[in-house]
């Protein structure tokens, strides 16, 4: 996936005033988050700039219970502008294992891999992408 985008100045007189970008940070919510993974208010961020394009800032996930291989539905970030099939890439834990992910259309976030241990932790650095606005979420506990 490319990620491509335009910004218009659409002033007269050269007024970058009207040319700036807007950041605001949201934290996913438990109900955005498997119950097998570790939710921490202190962590588990994401930037959006300019209300659409959805960078991943500080997504720290970690085992929640003894089982330490993982393969599903696991995190929901907001929904994808474009639908050009599921994003995916490679990460590492802390623990140096690979972990594989995919982005739906809905925004489910699949990972599968298996953590080194209890204190193992992924960060889920993901490609940043274009969101739907307004924002969509599919929730834990809801009809998929």
């Amino acid at each position: 996936m490319s990620i491509s985008g335009y910004q218009s100045d659409n002033t007269q007189g050269g007024d970058l005033q009207n040319s700036r970008n807007s950041v605001t940070t949201h934290q996913i919510l438990p109900e955005h988050l498997s119950s097998i993974l570790t939710h921490s208010p202190s962590f588990n961020t994401y930037t959006l700039v300019n209300e659409n394009l959805l960078i991943a800032k500080d997504i720290r996930l970690s085992p929640n219970t003894p089982e330490l291989e993982i393969g599903d539905w696991l995190v929901s970030l907001p929904a994808p502008l474009i639908d050009e099939g599921t994003h995916t890439g490679t990460l590492f834990s802390i623990g140096g294992n690979p972990f594989f992910y995919s982005i739906d259309i809905d925004g489910r976030v699949t990972i599968s891999g298996t953590f080194v241990n209890d204190q193992d932790e992924l960060i889920l650095n993901i490609n940043p992408y274009i969101i739907e606005t307004p924002i969509r979420f599919k929730t834990f506990g809801s009809p998929f």
